[in-house]
């Protein structure tokens, strides 16, 4: 089975976070985070492209097998993906690309996935049981953070969506929905 890691670039002043998932077949397929980390805001994008180095070259010995990684390119391009595959040494790394809704557009090694579909496949997963988090601070951070998402429709029927509630971030919901969600394979597992 497959091992999945999310990375989701925070802005400058935004925390980043990054998971690691192994897949696991059972009767269907459940999905075991086996690691979460929220890098600190103000971490620079070389930092955070190292960090995600260390990460995936442990998550690769454990599984022996190389990982799949999804990094978050949205307003950052090709410039993070290129400074985060030259630290990972891997030769592909799928850029995500956020938009609204519940889209799932392959094109490539780019994704761009819509952010409801991201929220309500971890909310699926979770309620069905097939969603394993560890028992660390991080989890619980992810937990709650995921409560706090919303989907909130304006009066012209557009929708944004995120963690509003004061208080709440999304670098971790959003590192493992990049993980669970970044490819058709796994979405039509999920979704089953």
């Amino acid at each position: 089975m497959a091992t999945l890691i999310g990375l989701h670039v925070g802005q400058r002043h935004q925390p980043s976070g990054i998971c690691v998932v192994e897949e696991e077949r059972r009767s269907e397929i459940h999905y075991n985070v086996r690691f979460l980390e929220r890098i600190p805001s103000g971490t620079n994008y070389p930092q955070i492209a190292q960090r995600a180095g260390e990460v995936t070259i442990g998550a690769a010995r454990r599984a022996g097998a190389t990982p799949e990684l999804y990094v978050n390119a949205t307003g950052f391009g090709a410039p993070i993906v290129g400074e985060v595959r030259k630290a990972t040494g891997l030769a592909t790394v799928v850029s995500v690309y956020f938009n609204h809704g519940d889209q799932l557009v392959e094109d490539g090694n780019s994704i761009t996935l819509g952010k409801a579909r991201l929220v309500t496949q971890l909310q699926l997963l979770l309620q069905s049981g097939r969603l394993h988090l560890p028992q660390s601070p991080e989890a619980e951070i992810l937990g709650k953070d995921l409560q706090d998402y919303e989907i909130q429709p304006d009066p012209a029927a557009n929708q944004r969506e995120g963690a509003f509630r004061v208080g709440s971030r999304d670098e971790l919901v959003t590192a493992l929905g990049m993980a669970l969600s970044g490819k058709k394979r796994h979405y039509s597992a999920i979704i089953r």
